[in-house]
């Protein structure tokens, strides 16, 4: 059975500056990755284990995916729902944005 999915605020704001940031120069490839996002987060649902732990993460119960290799979708597993906290890009640095 699939997990519900809960998008937090932050998350949503991620979400929205990347896909801005990309439409400046190609808006149909910011629509492209929204649905990317939103098609990984239903991936997230159906597999919740596919996203890995990272060293270094002050909270343990904290999943990483990455997708298309640029993208972090950072997520915690809750009983029934999986919670997407940030989507942070390659360019920064996960640690210090999540620690």
């Amino acid at each position: 059975m699939n997990k519900a999915i809960f998008i937090t605020d932050i998350a949503k704001a991620d979400i929205s500056q990347i896909t801005e940031y990309i439409a400046k120069d190609n808006k149909s490839a910011s629509f492209l990755i929204a649905d990317n996002f939103y098609k990984t987060f239903e991936l997230l649902s159906k597999f919740p284990m596919a996203g890995t732990k990272k060293n270094g993460l002050i909270d343990k119960t904290v999943r990483i995916y990455i997708m298309k290799k640029n993208f972090a979708i950072v997520y915690r597993i809750n009983f029934d729902k999986i919670e997407i906290l940030r989507i942070l890009t390659r360019y920064q640095n996960i640690l210090a944005v999540l620690n």
